[in-house]
């Protein structure tokens, strides 16, 4: 062949090498195996909570869909007639995800709710961020001199930080997450620069909290991204996404999500919760998100509430949760049965 034939060759070959790089990495990164037509991936074992992504693969996304639709509709039209109707006046926002390859669905999943103590999830992240360069950050002492602000928790805090201690970093997170403490997530709050955590909110395509003035800005799939994130390790390194879970493992309220799986189930979950008023009467919210680990399934479930009467969310959250519990290990059973 003569040379000049052969430079138009080489230009192709060239072209393709490149193209087929650029596409393998689009399917190398974590945020493309996050992404909803990229379902099937490859993932490193060996952690308890977490199952870090290592590399996708294009699966058939359409069969795998085909195989979901069926639980979706049932999970749905159950969770309608058990939880929505037998609860009138209540506002329900559910999301849930497989963890394993990705498919999701959800109800009313772009509803606006308050995230309230939701939030103490990216200070969390923010605080194991800055770890992973400087693990002292975790050992730094901070003197709690008494509450800023008060706001009434209906889900109150056990054996709540005191005015006048020093407490290191590490426990205070501890106290935030496990016990929910209010005051623990300010002593934080404070010592973390605003752009930090506001770091963490646009890394992870969540909004800013405080850029509406409306109390109620952030739905039940966008929050449902910070547990996906964590499990993935694909923001923290795996050491501390690992970390995360296993405070959220620990958390004490057990009265949402927790109370629709069987006892032996680890779910690593957080929970918020806001009463306010709105035209002189109150409104209740009460959220509770988390993985559950499924032992052929682990799942994302995240539902918020909203509603007249506090103590009717608990239970509502509860049968949520194990309708979903319930149609997913139906979806998925042990072998020999």
């Amino acid at each position: 062949m003569p040379p000049s034939a052969r430079i138009p060759t080489i230009i192709i070959g060239i072209t393709c090498l490149g193209l087929g790089f650029l596409i393998g990495q689009r399917l190398a990164t974590p945020e493309a195996c996050c992404a909803e037509t990229l379902p099937v991936v490859v993932r490193q074992s060996g952690y308890r909570l977490i199952n870090p992504l290592l590399e996708c693969e294009v699966g058939d996304f359409a069969s795998l869909r085909q195989k979901y639709i069926p639980f979706e509709k049932v999970a749905k039209q159950r969770i309608l007639i058990e939880v929505q109707q037998a609860n009138p006046g209540l506002e329900l926002a559910v999301y849930v995800r497989d963890l394993n390859n990705g498919p999701w669905f959800g109800i009313n999943e772009r509803d606006l709710f308050s995230p309230a103590s939701l939030l103490k999830v990216p200070v969390l992240m923010s605080y194991l961020k800055a770890a992973e360069s400087d693990p002292a950050v975790l050992t730094r002492e901070l003197m709690y001199d008494g509450p800023k602000a008060f706001f009434a928790q209906q889900i109150a805090a056990v054996e709540p930080i005191r005015p006048g201690t020093v407490y290191p970093v590490g426990e205070l997170l501890f106290r935030m997450i496990v016990n929910s403490d209010n005051d623990a997530k300010d002593l934080l709050k404070s010592a973390l620069p605003t752009s930090t955590l506001e770091t963490v909110y646009r890394d992870l395509g969540v909004e800013v909290p405080g850029l509406r003035s409306a109390s109620d800005y952030m739905s039940v799939k966008d929050y449902a991204s910070f547990f996906r994130i964590l499990y993935n390790a694909s923001y923290l390194d795996r050491e501390r996404s690992e970390q995360a879970l296993e405070l959220m493992a620990k958390t004490r309220f057990r009265d949402g999500i927790i109370a629709g799986v069987p006892a032996n189930r680890t779910v690593a979950h957080k929970f918020g919760e806001r009463i306010t008023l709105q035209a002189g009467r109150p409104v209740a919210q009460l959220h509770d998100c988390g993985i559950i680990y499924h032992p052929r399934a682990p799942y994302l479930l995240c539902v918020m509430t909203r509603g007249p009467e506090f103590s009717r969310l608990p239970p509502v959250i509860a049968a949520v949760s194990k309708i979903v519990y319930q149609e997913i290990d139906q979806a998925h059973p042990a072998e020999g049965k």
